[in-house]
């Protein structure tokens, strides 16, 4: 759990200065709770026994200029009550959406973080990894993370609150407050010992079965028209469908493990109660003595019983959590510490002269290879040449030009663009590169976003955007399409021919 908590407050960045407003927030509030509960008691005295009205009176009377009738102090006292809730209850909601707000800020900024660091992360590692993952971490762990940002403030909150409540009852009836200290503490340990490791398990299991979900979903689909030929429907259908089931039992294991200890808790309140009765009449022989006390307590009561949930409820949601906040940490520290990524990629938007770009003795392997993708190439591409690149499947033509584009780093040779080092100048080189793979990519978009990728619509360029058309051979075909270049071209140009997406990616 230490562990846990460390990676939640790095993975706040700068946000956790904003950590001693909330819980100064939280106090204020508990205080509030505190004036509230403590009224609740002398206003019942008052109401149930004239005595003890007398006598509250008097004492409040010699501390504060107050009305002496009876009468009109309980009016009073009860307005002071009703003016304590409302502002508590005004107070209260507030503080959630500032919770709220906050968390869903997290979720904002991590995912906007994750984003740049995937864009910009190696691209050995980036092909290393299954793309479900990617889409997983961003659209669902960053929401679980968010999550327990908003439960870790919750709980704070609410244990600020039952604090300062219990406190309070110390002084009130300490008898009492050990009895129910006593069963609620007995209970919250005893239920967290027993379910932490299976909590933490199915937060495990819970994010591979999404992962495979995910996956099995994105391959079917995206390869609808191979797998309607080659007759294995079945084949993905029966992975999402075993993905589903696996995903519904672990997530109803959670639910339940996590909702029961509301149901306990209230029956130990009312244990409590009995209890607290029962001792009464055996040792004090006088009941009427604690109907003010059980007043008291019952109030509290109505704070402390969702604290106590929302404890142990929240102990089970960090740990059920702990596997994706895990893993968001690993996928953006270095993006939380570094920004150099990010600073390469968007240096050189200046244009230089393209003279040449030269290769020497590079070598490249894949992380868990043995063998060699590239060994010790040189070559020397000067301005003005055209090169081809012969060779078998297999014999790295696909990793040279990764490697020329800057993707792949050799692990040994180097790379000079005019005469300086590849990684020094690599946006610079990159502003001269076209780059048209055999799989082209296109966006689900119009095919003017997708000509002018990369630029705002209210950007392009229209003359700029005719002579790409033109020289891709495309103006006859955009006159044809129904809504000219604003037609829109489908998941991945998937309502194109192969040539005509070859040629918009030309384009």
């Amino acid at each position: 759990m230490r562990k846990f908590l460390l990676e939640i407050f790095v993975l706040l960045g700068k946000d956790k200065e904003r950590l001693p407003s909330l819980l100064f927030l939280f106090l204020f509030v508990s205080l509030l709770d505190l004036a509230g509960i403590g009224l609740i008691g002398p206003y019942i005295a008052m109401i149930t026994s004239p005595e003890a009205a007398d006598g509250i009176a008097i004492k409040l009377g010699s501390w504060v200029d107050l009305p002496a009738d009876t009468s009109d102090l309980l009016i009073l006292m009860g307005l002071v009550l009703v003016v304590i809730f409302f502002v508590k209850a005004v107070l209260t909601i507030w503080i959630n959406y500032v919770i709220a707000r906050f968390s869903q800020g997290q979720q904002v900024r991590l995912r906007s973080l994750l984003m740049k660091h995937y864009m910009s992360m190696p691209y050995t590692e980036y092909i290393g990894r299954n793309s479900s993952e990617y889409i997983h971490r961003i659209q669902t762990q960053v929401g679980e993370y968010a999550g327990a940002v908003q439960m870790m403030l919750k709980t704070i909150s609410d244990m600020l609150v039952a604090l300062v409540i219990l406190l309070f009852l110390v002084w009130t009836s300490p008898l009492a407050l050990s009895l129910l200290v006593v069963l609620f503490g007995l209970f919250l340990v005893i239920y967290d010992v027993s379910f932490r490791k299976n909590i933490s398990m199915l937060g495990r299991q819970t994010n591979l079965a999404t992962t495979n979900m995910l996956q099995a979903t994105n391959e079917g689909i995206e390869g609808l028209k191979e797998v309607r030929i080659l007759g294995c429907k079945s084949y993905f259908q029966h992975k999402v469908d075993e993905s589903a089931k696996n995903l519904a039992m672990y997530t109803i294991k959670t639910d339940v493990i996590s909702s029961a200890p509301r149901y306990i808790l209230e029956l130990i309140m009312v244990f409590f109660v009995v209890v607290l009765t029962v001792i009464t009449i055996v040792f004090m022989q006088n009941v009427g003595q604690l109907l003010p006390t059980l007043a008291m307590f019952g109030v509290a009561a109505v704070r402390l019983l969702p604290a106590a949930n929302g404890l142990s409820t929240n102990l089970m949601r960090l740990r059920y959590y702990a596997d994706s906040v895990s893993k968001l940490y690993k996928d953006s520290i270095a993006t939380l510490f570094d920004e150099s990524s990010s600073q390469k990629s968007q240096q050189g938007k200046k244009k230089i002269p393209f003279n040449n770009i030269l290769l020497k003795s590079v070598t490249f392997r894949y992380p868990d290879s043995k063998n060699d993708a590239l060994h010790q190439i040189s070559m020397d591409i000067k301005c003005g040449e055209s090169i081809g690149l012969i060779g078998t499947s297999g014999s790295g033509k696909t990793t040279l030009v990764d490697t020329l584009l800057g993707l792949l780093t050799p692990i040994s040779g180097e790379i000079f663009f005019n005469g300086c080092p590849l990684k020094e100048s690599l946006g610079v080189w990159r502003s001269h590169v076209a780059y048209l793979p055999q799989q082209v990519f296109l966006i689900d978009n119009t095919l003017r976003n997708n000509v002018a990728l990369g630029v705002e619509s209210g950007a392009v360029d229209e003359q700029r955007l005719s002579n790409a058309l033109q020289m891709a051979l495309l103006s006859g075909f955009v006159e044809q399409l129904p809504d000219g270049l604003d037609t829109m071209l489908g998941e991945k140009g998937v309502r194109l021919s192969g040539g005509q997406r070859q040629r918009v990616a030309l384009a």
